[in-house]
């Protein structure tokens, strides 16, 4: 033996055991799978449990049926019978050997039926009818409950019973309907749709049916049956079969429960139990008041413990003094503000004597301004003996060629003016060496 072998880890028959058995139970392909063969060493057990091997042409698996589990078979296993059987791979470390763990059996042949009502699953879930944002809440005390069922059934007694037990004085309306067979699906819609009528003011609505076959529970699989429960406009609840049983209605309902009498305790609420938690909200709310009241009480006490409660003439006293107080103040202000403007008033010079002083200066400077127009105005002009020519329009003539000979002109003097027709004109100034006329 070299020493590479002696360092490799030796395992006890125990440990590999556990080893394997974690690693079979620990893959999630290895659970909730479905294994298709035929029964062979089947045995019953007195304690109820159901063992037996599931063989084919090439390989044989041990299987193990436990009484929770099968408790809700509905049909009796034989051997060579070919089944379904879903469950996880186990490890037995007793005689180590793997075996499965089964959770439900079908019997083979309902291939197609699962096939079907899976495309029509995919179908539904795509138009959304088992969309979860659309399922509603059931009313939290119904007062008037429907059933459609079998009125003949053992479900639509333990709805009842139950209903009644919890809430005796709850209204019950049964629209009967057929839950088995090839009638069953138009029956079953059509009973939902009847209670959903208005005049019959139903809150919530149980239906379904109790346990059975699988093909038993086809109806529910039904198309037409699972749109009625997503179009029913009362919210509704799917009570189908045992807990194993999962049919399409589910998806669709607002709820849905594992039995019918399951179903009836969702959709009942306990008639003791609201009573006693309506007392203890009363208690509760009489205990809040009392509070609320002995709170307001204690400020009410402490307000009226206040010194301005106790002798309600003391504030006015005061506030009657602080007023005084003021008042000497504006007062005494007052008489601040008058002193400091009458010196001021006293500290101005003589007012008379400035303005008569201003005018003065002002007349004076108006004067001579005046006189300084006066020599620069046309009429002093005039007066030294000039004059202004104007022709008819009234323009001065600032030149022989404003008029013509034979024109009227006037003479413009200081004190009038003259009308004058022209003889002859000449030109060049005054010494007559140009003329015309």
């Amino acid at each position: 033996m070299n020493d590479n072998s002696i360092q490799q880890k030796v395992y006890t028959v125990a440990e590999l055991t556990r080893s394997i058995k974690r690693t079979l139970e620990g893959r999630a392909e290895f659970n909730n799978l479905w294994v298709k063969g035929e029964i062979f060493n089947l045995t019953v057990h007195s304690s109820g449990h159901i063992y037996f091997s599931l063989r084919d042409n090439d390989a044989v698996i041990s299987a193990v049926f436990f009484r929770h589990a099968n408790r809700n078979l509905t049909f009796k296993l034989k051997e060579g019978m070919n089944i379904l059987a879903l469950g996880s791979i186990t490890v037995y470390e007793k005689r180590g050997s793997y075996q499965i763990n089964v959770s439900m059996v079908k019997q083979e042949g309902l291939g197609e039926l699962q096939k079907r009502i899976e495309m029509l699953k995919q179908k539904l879930a795509a138009e959304g009818v088992f969309s979860p944002e659309r399922k509603r809440p059931i009313p939290f005390l119904p007062r008037r409950l429907g059933i459609a069922t079998s009125p003949t059934g053992a479900a639509v007694q333990d709805i009842i019973k139950v209903a009644l037990r919890r809430y005796p004085t709850i209204e019950i309306i049964i629209a009967p309907a057929v839950v088995q067979g090839v009638d069953a699906p138009v029956s079953i819609a059509r009973a939902i749709e009847e209670l959903n009528r208005p005049e019959y003011r139903i809150d919530c609505i149980i239906a379904g049916r109790g346990g059975g076959s699988f093909e038993d529970l086809m109806p529910f699989n039904e198309e037409l049956v699972v749109r009625a429960f997503y179009n029913s406009r009362v919210p509704i609840i799917s009570a189908v079969g045992h807990q194993i049983d999962h049919p399409l209605c589910d998806d669709a309902a607002d709820m849905f429960a594992p039995t019918p009498s399951a179903a009836a305790e969702l959709a009942v609420p306990v008639k003791e139990d609201l009573e006693g938690e309506i007392e203890y909200l009363a208690i509760r709310t009489s205990n809040a008041v009392g509070s609320l009241f002995r709170d307001l009480n204690t400020r009410v006490e402490s307000i009226r413990s206040r010194r301005i409660f106790r002798d309600p003439f003391e504030i006015v006293n005061r506030k009657e003094q602080l007023l005084g107080d003021m008042l000497n103040q504006m007062l005494s202000s007052l008489k601040d503000k008058v002193s400091s403007g009458k010196s001021r008033l006293l500290s101005i010079p003589d007012i008379r004597m400035i303005i008569r002083n201003l005018i003065n200066t002002r007349k004076h400077s108006y004067i001579m301004a005046l006189k300084a127009i006066e020599q620069l105005s046309p009429m002093a002009v005039l007066q030294r003996g000039y004059a202004i020519a104007m022709d008819e329009e009234g323009k001065v003539m600032r030149s022989v060629s404003d008029t013509g000979v034979d024109s009227l002109i006037r003479l413009l003097l200081s004190d009038g003016s003259l009308k004058c027709r022209v003889n002859s004109i000449e030109r060049g100034g005054s010494d007559g060496k140009e003329k015309n006329g």
